[in-house]
């Protein structure tokens, strides 16, 4: 008897034990969590939320409308305005208190969402080793668990999607209003963090109108109607009251949130796969690889277990799909996983920095993984047979449930392992299913820090380095900014960003488009880096180069090395030029010299020598701000960028800033070169040119040829005009004329009291040159002399005009007035009879207004068409008494052209409207 009540209280014990697993689990997390608030940095994005809920809160109060024309202002504040609420209650004033709060406040509420997910998989399996399992599926990601820190957006939506889905579970099996009522207010203030809650929202009221339709009496059904009706007014309410965006302008306001939601209006692009690739056009394999190659091996393997497990259940049982069982919720949780990254995918909607705009999904799927575990556990139980299940179904089910525990338990330890030895770069982890062995593999394929954590830590080591000077760092984005404000007072107040002449660079490693050194670090040297599965993520480096002593003997060398030789340049910066680099040097040097950027082109011997991007340029740009290629030691100033492998013909130098300078050198031909020039040039002497002074120009089969002798470096020095117009408009859709302009350094050599410069010719054929010369630093840029040059026409080029317009003549046009405008199946054309030169004269105004404007190039979405207009001459010709002109249509679907003519500065001739009808 007495061993009876001993096993009782054990088998209590043991009850009362999982009963609270979760929550000393979570309270083991919370110590964690505390013991590292300040290990990580401030997120951008934390800094500029906040201030949104400053101007909310004040629109609020009826202080001032700035948030109506804030830049967020289509941002909910249900989580930030807590968090403001919050640090003002407790009186904090000092940004280091501030944000340790938020990260305590926000770590909080992902614990929060961690409870339930353990208590809805309670509900769904009925097993507390279950719900232990689902929360450690929750906080055992270590993406989600470092952005549980910093990000104050798509971290607390997924903690309350979570609890979102908890109320809803807890509604349906209760079914009464006041269920409803709650799960309502849950949904609307889901919905006021991301639009995208609304989908769980629609998501309820469709099950509950499925309940409704199977209800067997009028009074039930009266009953399915009024918990709709109160669950969809709480949540209305609350996304109302808890959105002051809203107050003055409810239903625009809110479609202008739904629209910038789905389609962010700036185009990011992010490194995927090894390639950047815009954020407004991904790949439809973006947002499922990024989920799978982050997500923890452990949950990715049972939730498919669990997608499984769910699909058998619901062909085997299709009718409990519409009825209210934990299939059907199961069926909701597969429907919130797949539906929003299909929607994502249809939709082409704007996404960036990897999948962190549905990091909800990850609520849905991990509770589908522990369905995967509970089908695991039961396939691993088996069903004993009638004889033997009396005597063995103990032993077996006890079996069956320490190769489950065990198999769960050696994950969650993996997951747990990486997630420790990852901190506090968590967000930086990738599972086996990319290449993480090899050095740098990481950084040339996916975007690491792109929220630029790790920066907190190179200006802590710089404060710990330096502990008494002030610390001079060259300011990047808004992060320079935002990290400082959680490191200790007397740190901040030390920290001094600058411009251009900072003694210290920090080179994190983001995309282009936000001006970080994605490619090889800065010339000056190295003092600190951090790096992650051997790929770097920040570094620290010294600019002044009496911040690293150790550092500057190589750099004395080298200057001493320089100031023995001759410079090729002598200006604000001495310019040296040798076999392996280009140089640059001040002494004195002054932190404003080198505080605009440096401009370095460089023209190769032969134009192919260029990568094919270049060539029609004709020279390479190696522009260069200071910090990226300089240092400063005993008060000169050294920049040097390697020199290309290419033979260099031509060196062009200088800044910008308010005191602007710039110097040319141009390398002595090889002898070789030199002999060829004077070949081409008596060549050339012995023919008539095309046209005479200042510059005789020769147009040839291939080539356009500038001459003259004797010629000075003041000739040579304006640019030169080479417009090429086509026979053919088609053979250069929507541009008039091949544009071919260049300087003389790109093109040309002086030798001998001789200036020669070409450019090849379009290999279409061409009816008119126009040649000159300009200065574009004049205001407006100055024409110093230009000459039209008429080339022979090609007469097989005029029947082609004569064909397409008699074929045209046979149609109706869709516009007759001053021209008859047809649409073929390629083209607009423009055609009238008779016709003069004045009736051509005026320009041709033509619109494409497309159906759909995101098929318009980013610049040109707010203004809502394409603009195609063009001048006469480059687009059509005169032939017999008639005159045509054609524009290939663009490619993407049309809701209407606008055509017309126009002279510049004055109102339209004609203006015309035409409906697109095909």
């Amino acid at each position: 008897m007495r061993d009876l009540r001993m096993t009782s209280s054990l088998r209590a014990l043991a009850d009362r034990a999982a009963a609270r697993s979760a929550w000393l689990a979570c309270a083991l997390f919370l110590l964690a969590g505390v013991a590292v608030l300040d290990d990580y940095g401030v997120a951008t994005d934390m800094v500029v939320h906040r201030h949104t809920a400053q101007l909310a809160l004040d629109y609020a109060w009826g202080r001032n409308d700035k948030l109506l024309r804030h830049d967020y202002r289509m941002y909910g504040v249900a989580v930030e305005a807590p968090l403001l609420w919050a640090e003002r209650a407790l009186g904090l004033q000092d940004s280091r208190a501030i944000y340790l709060l938020r990260h305590l406040l926000m770590h909080l509420l992902f614990l929060a969402g961690g409870l339930g997910a353990a208590a809805l998989a309670f509900r769904l399996y009925g097993r507390r080793w279950l719900a232990l399992a689902a929360l450690g599926l929750f906080l055992l990601h270590p993406r989600l668990y470092a952005h549980s820190f910093f990000n104050s957006k798509d971290l607390p939506f997924l903690s309350l999607f979570m609890l979102a889905l908890l109320l809803t579970h807890w509604a349906f099996r209760r079914g009464t209003g006041p269920a409803f009522l709650l799960c309502g207010i849950g949904v609307g203030v889901l919905a006021n963090v991301r639009p995208m809650g609304l989908l769980l929202g629609a998501a309820v009221l469709a099950l509950r109108l499925c309940d409704g339709l199977q209800a067997t009496d009028r009074a039930a059904r009266r009953r399915v109607l009024c918990t709709v009706g109160l669950f969809a007014a709480a949540c209305a309410l609350t996304l109302y009251a808890a959105f002051p965006y809203l107050w003055s302008d409810p239903i625009r306001h809110l479609a202008e949130s739904l629209a910038y939601a789905a389609d962010h209006p700036f185009d990011m692009p992010q490194l995927f796969r090894g390639h950047y690739v815009s954020s407004q056009a991904l790949p439809p394999e973006y947002v499922p690889v990024w989920f799978a190659i982050t997500a923890p091996p452990p949950a990715l393997g049972l939730g498919l277990v669990g997608l499984a497990a769910l699909a058998r259940r619901a062909g085997r049982r299709p009718g409990d799909l519409l009825r209210n069982t934990r299939l059907r919720f199961e069926g909701l949780l597969l429907v919130c996983c797949v539906l929003p990254v299909w929607a994502a995918i249809l939709l082409e909607s704007t996404m960036y920095n990897g999948w962190r705009h549905l990091y909800f999904l990850y609520a849905p799927f991990c509770l589908l993984a522990t369905g995967g575990l509970h089908a695991l556990a039961m396939a691993a139980q088996g069903e004993p047979s009638a004889a033997s299940r009396a005597r063995n179904a103990a032993r077996d089910g006890r079996r069956a449930r320490g190769w489950t525990y065990g198999l769960a338990g050696a994950g969650a330890a993996a997951t747990l392992a990486a997630l420790v030895s990852l901190h506090p770069y968590q967000h930086l982890y990738f599972n086996f299913l990319v290449d993480r062995a090899t050095p740098a593999r990481l950084l040339v394929r996916y975007d690491l820090d792109y929220w630029q954590i790790a920066y907190r830590d190179a200006l802590a080591f710089l404060f710990a380095q330096y502990p008494d000077a002030p610390i001079r760092v060259q300011k990047q984005f808004l992060i320079g900014y935002s990290n400082p404000l959680i490191l200790p007072a007397a740190d901040r107040q030390r920290f001094v960003p600058v411009n251009h002449a900072g003694d210290f660079y920090i080179a994190d490693r983001r995309a282009p488009w936000l001006g970080g050194p994605v490619q090889p670090p800065p010339y000056a040297p190295v003092i600190y880096a951090q790096q992650v599965y051997g790929n770097p993520i920040v570094e620290v480096l010294a600019v002044d180069l009496a911040k690293a002593d150790t550092a500057a003997a190589p750099y004395r060398a080298a200057y001493r090395a320089l100031a023995a030789r001759e410079p090729v340049i002598r200006d604000r910066f001495d310019v040296y030029l040798d076999e392996r680099a280009v140089s640059l040097v001040r002494d004195p040097c002054r932190p404003e010299d080198t505080a605009p950027r440096f401009l370095l082109h460089v023209t190769p011997v032969a134009p192919q020598d260029l990568p094919p991007a270049r060539q029609g340029v004709g020279f390479d740009t190696l522009n260069f701000f200071f910090f990226e290629r300089g240092v400063r030691l005993d008060g000169a100033c050294l920049a040097v960028v390697p020199r290309p492998a290419y033979p260099i013909r031509h060196l062009k130098v200088g800044q910008g800033g308010p005191v602007p300078w710039q110097a040319d050198f141009t390398l002595p031909p090889a002898r070789a070169t030199a002999h060829a020039y004077r070949a081409a040039y008596r060549s050339l002497a012995a023919q008539p040119p095309t046209h005479r002074a200042p510059f005789d120009v020769y147009v040839t089969a291939s080539t356009v040829t500038f001459a003259k002798a004797p010629c000075t470096a003041a000739d040579a020095r304006p640019r030169f005009i080479v417009h090429a117009a086509p026979v053919n408009p088609q053979d250069l859709p929507g541009l008039p004329f091949h544009n071919l302009g260049f300087g003389f350094p790109v093109r040309g050599v002086r030798f001998d009291g001789i200036c020669l410069a070409a450019v090849p010719r379009p290999a279409s054929p061409v009816r008119r040159l126009t040649v000159g010369q300009w200065l574009p630093e004049a205001e407006g840029g100055a024409v110093l002399w230009q000459a039209d040059l008429p080339l022979s026409r090609v007469p097989r080029a005029l029947n082609a005009f004569r064909t397409a317009y008699h074929a045209l003549a046979a149609a109706a046009p869709v516009h007759r007035g001053a021209f008859d405008v047809y649409v073929t199946a390629h083209a607009v054309a423009f055609a009238k009879q008779p016709c003069t030169a004045a009736d051509t004269q005026p320009r041709f105004l033509l619109h494409f207004v497309p159906a759909n404007t995101r098929d318009l190039r980013p610049a040109r979405r707010g203004i809502g068409f394409a603009n195609r207009d063009f001048a006469f001459a480059w687009q059509g010709a005169h032939f017999d008494d008639a005159c045509l002109a054609w524009v290939p249509l663009p490619a993407y679907p049309l809701e209407r052209l606008r055509v017309g003519q126009f002279r510049t500065g004055e109102e339209p001739l004609w203006l015309a409207e035409i409906p697109w009808t095909r």
